[in-house]
């Protein structure tokens, strides 16, 4: 762990380096932030006059196939985009076929895109067997993809597998290990696994057919011929091991452990505790949410320089990220009409949906950043909505308000945004 915190910094430069809102566009005048005032009424109701204009022309009918191009278009796009993040970090390719190391796994969840396009190696049989021997003598543990390194094979569906295990509660994974278990023997076979794999790991890749009917889109089939790291690992170079359950859970939790050591390492730029600036930009690092400027002047405004969140708070609100969906229907019981929330709320919440407490320094810090109107209070749609672009890491699509809701939470954002840079700037409330 030391060897890596002594390290990371200079794996940092092949993929650049990350500052406080860097590459952010800043308003320069006084006269642009009272235009953005003037001007978001009006952007905002050329958006909806196109929304609302749509449906008063067209009929019911072609409402319902637009929702479902939409559907299909949004399917597409999510595997798309794994796909397309996969081959970016992909560094090897064997029999027509391409693989990532497990140091390019752990590379692709970290960031985003890389500088320059990795150039996949291609690998002889003899090259293949010395990698697949690693993953025999390979330790369990919260280190295995960093002591692998460059020293082992991960395939597409593998990769897709491993994303899930990072973004679901471990509660469904039981579920879906003793749907396969079917002596109660808590253990599986391999060819059982392939099934485990494909159910839990396409299942971000379903899609709905013409017909409305949903089914499952393969990405390239993986050939069972070609045994993998994980393969290795689980089942033995022969494949007669069986796979017991308590093992199975072990490995998740190293996985889900090893990346969030990883990420804090990255985020706080080695240190064993991480700013509250770069837990603010740790959550926004893959989102495009357009009240990421609002966010960074709440940052600036209300956290004090040298304040701070520990390795085990940011490993508790981890947890706290992948039991979200369960967290989204405990708020809608809690807040009706989707109203903002006041902290107690949201901690009763948290409480409620992961059986855990955040701290209150960490839930200080979400409501700081996250507070648009200053009145102590969080809009927690648009906060789920940068919390599943976070734990999805920009993989997958998350749907934009629309209608007259989202007119109007428009013309809030640009008002609030347009407020903030001109009392920054001449020191003077504009209202």
């Amino acid at each position: 762990m030391a060897a890596w915190r002594a390290g990371f910094p200079l794996l940092l430069r092949r993929f650049g380096t990350i500052g406080l809102g860097g590459g952010r566009k800043s308003v320069s005048s006084v006269r642009l932030a009272g235009a953005g005032l003037a001007v978001a009424g009006t952007v905002c109701s050329g958006a909806l006059l196109l929304l609302t204009g749509k449906k008063l022309r067209g009929s019911d009918g072609m409402t319902v196939l637009a929702q479902k191009e939409d559907a299909n278009d949004e399917a597409k796009e999510n595997q798309s985009i794994r796909k397309q993040r996969f081959m970016q970090f992909a560094s090897l390719k064997y029999e027509g076929e391409y693989y990532m190391t497990p140091r390019d796994f752990l590379f692709s969840v970290m960031f985003e895109q890389m500088e320059r396009r990795t150039i996949s190696k291609p690998l002889t049989k003899k090259e293949l067997d010395a990698m697949l021997s690693q993953a025999t003598k390979a330790k369990p543990g919260s280190m295995f993809f960093r002591d692998l390194g460059d020293k082992g094979l991960i395939s597409y569906t593998e990769y897709l597998f491993l994303l899930t295990i990072l973004t679901k509660p471990q509660t469904g994974f039981r579920i879906a290990f003793n749907m396969l278990d079917t002596d109660g023997n808590e253990q599986v076979e391999k060819r059982e696994f392939f099934k485990l794999q494909r159910i839990l790991g396409h299942k971000e890749d379903m899609k709905m057919s013409p017909g409305g009917v949903t089914s499952t889109q393969e990405p390239s089939t993986d050939s069972s011929d070609v045994n993998t790291t994980l393969l290795v690992h689980f089942f033995g170079r022969g494949g007669r091991e069986k796979l017991q359950y308590s093992e199975f859970y072990k490995f998740m939790e190293n996985l889900q452990t090893e990346v969030q050591e990883m990420e804090f390492i990255q985020f706080s730029k080695g240190l064993n505790f991480m700013r509250k600036e770069d837990f603010a930009e740790w959550l926004l690092f893959f989102t495009d949410e357009e009240n990421n400027d609002v966010y960074w002047q709440n940052v600036q405004a209300r956290i004090p320089p040298g304040e701070s969140i520990s390795m085990d708070e940011f490993k508790s609100f981890y947890q706290f990220m992948n039991n979200l969906e369960d967290f989204s229907i405990t708020m809608k019981l809690f807040s009706s009409a989707n109203r903002a929330i006041k902290m107690a709320e949201f901690k009763r919440a948290v409480k409620v949906a992961t059986g855990q407490e955040l701290s209150n320094n960490v839930l200080d810090t979400v409501f700081k950043i996250f507070d648009l109107d200053g009145d102590n209070c969080l809009s927690h749609g648009e906060f789920l909505g940068v919390l599943r672009n976070r734990l999805h890491r920009g993989l997958k699509h998350v749907p934009q308000q629309q209608g007259v809701h989202g007119y109007w939470k428009c013309v809030k954002r640009e008002t609030i945004k347009g407020a903030n840079e001109v009392w920054k700037q001449t020191g003077k409330s504009p209202f």
